[in-house]
């Protein structure tokens, strides 16, 4: 089930995040205004309960998507990647992996 994303703890972004984002060619500032958009496309949960999130954002020149980890026992989110999606791999939408 699709949902808006919302963010429920301060944002970390992983070293890999950085690297991502400048290979794309956004700039950070570009980024962080988009975080706090997007829908949750998938989740689940990972061994010691943190939340998995796979988020579209598509309020930017190309679709991204953004994967969360939300970890409630040190209360943030954290972005361990993003990336553009596949055109063969996903729906026309970006919202469904074609299998």
């Amino acid at each position: 089930m699709i949902r808006q994303k919302v963010l429920q703890f301060p944002v970390v972004l992983t070293i890999h995040v950085f690297d991502k984002i400048r290979s794309i060619d956004m700039a950070l500032g570009e980024f962080a205004q988009l975080l706090g958009t997007g829908e949750v496309l998938e989740e689940y949960t990972l061994p010691g309960d943190q939340l998995h999130e796979l988020v579209l954002i598509s309020e930017w020149t190309r679709p991204l998507h953004v994967v969360f980890i939300v970890d409630e026992q040190h209360a943030e989110e954290r972005v361990i990647t993003v990336y553009e999606p596949e055109t063969e791999q996903w729906s026309q939408d970006f919202r469904r992996r074609l299998r």
